[in-house]
């Protein structure tokens, strides 16, 4: 008799999770609907692992263009989007970037420091405009990607007068204090390496200041609204950071719309925007 008040309870029903609604660009736009059995195996697989692991279902809809999908994104009538900078401004209040896709040419879209000797007054690019530079070497980490990095910002490799490459960033450190350079341009991981003592609280570049810090900008980027759940929003980045090792036919088909995909990386909210800082480190 114990087990009566059970069995006659009713049963509680789950509420269902609602479906993720993914912009598609297709020029045979259409509403929202489950993917078509005739799309690629990539896609077939990037779908039902994205539905597996969400524990939900897909809605693909298509649009004529990103600006019409990040319209319809900033409407809330999709969930997601790959929206380039043109698409994502005028929506960039109710929406943010959360994953990009790393070219394997390249390297992840890590800062670029550019410093000078402490109360030196030009503390922006463009009133470094001309001045003598030094690098911490030549390679991708050192040169390429800071360049590729200060391009966006409109300082092109010859925005710069003498450019001085250092054997180090310590090397190229020491020839900034010693005044044979008047600015020094490392990639941010360097700059704290050559900055941080033993100890957390200690700061070795009390004689320097940073001018400019600032990321390359992102040219596509996955974006979603300010309001989808955290939960799903980091759902949704694990899923994807692992693709190219769990699902790789799925990543390479998720991926394409960078060149010679490599990983999806998480980036920052704004990575769509020229963006830029100055600081402590």
């Amino acid at each position: 008799m114990a087990s009566a008040p059970l069995a006659l309870a009713p049963a509680i029903a789950q509420t269902p999770k609602p479906a993720l609604r993914i912009a598609a660009i297709s020029d045979k736009p259409g509403p929202c609907g489950p993917p078509r059995a005739s799309l690629p195996p990539g896609a077939q697989a990037y779908y039902r692992l994205l539905a597996q692991r969400l524990e939900t279902q897909i809605l693909t809809c298509s649009f004529p263009d990103r600006a019409a999908a990040a319209q319809a994104l900033a409407a809330g009538q999709v969930d997601l989007a790959i929206l380039n900078a043109a698409a994502y401004r005028p929506v960039a209040a109710a929406t943010r970037s959360i994953l990009t896709v790393r070219s394997r040419p390249q390297l992840g879209r890590v800062a670029a420091v550019v410093a000078v000797r402490k109360g030196d007054r030009r503390l922006n690019l463009a009133a470094l405009k001309g001045a003598s530079v030094v690098f911490g070497g030549t390679n991708r980490a050192y040169l390429d990607h800071p360049l590729r990095t200060l391009a966006d910002q409109g300082a092109s490799a010859d925005y710069f007068g003498r450019q001085i490459m250092a054997d180090s960033a310590e090397d190229a450190a020491a020839k900034l204090r010693a005044g044979e350079a008047d600015a020094m341009v490392l990639h941010a991981g360097a700059w704290r390496r050559i900055c941080i003592g033993l100890k957390a609280s200690e700061w070795r570049c009390d004689d320097l200041a940073v001018a400019w810090r600032g990321r390359p900008r992102a040219q596509l980027a996955m974006v979603v609204r300010n309001d989808m759940p955290l939960e799903t929003r980091y759902r949704l980045i694990g899923i994807h950071v692992a693709m190219h090792q769990e699902a790789p036919t799925a990543f390479d088909w998720a991926a394409a719309w960078t060149p010679e995909p490599a990983e999806f990386e998480p980036t920052e909210a704004d990575a769509l925007i020229l963006t830029s800082s100055r600081g402590p480190e």
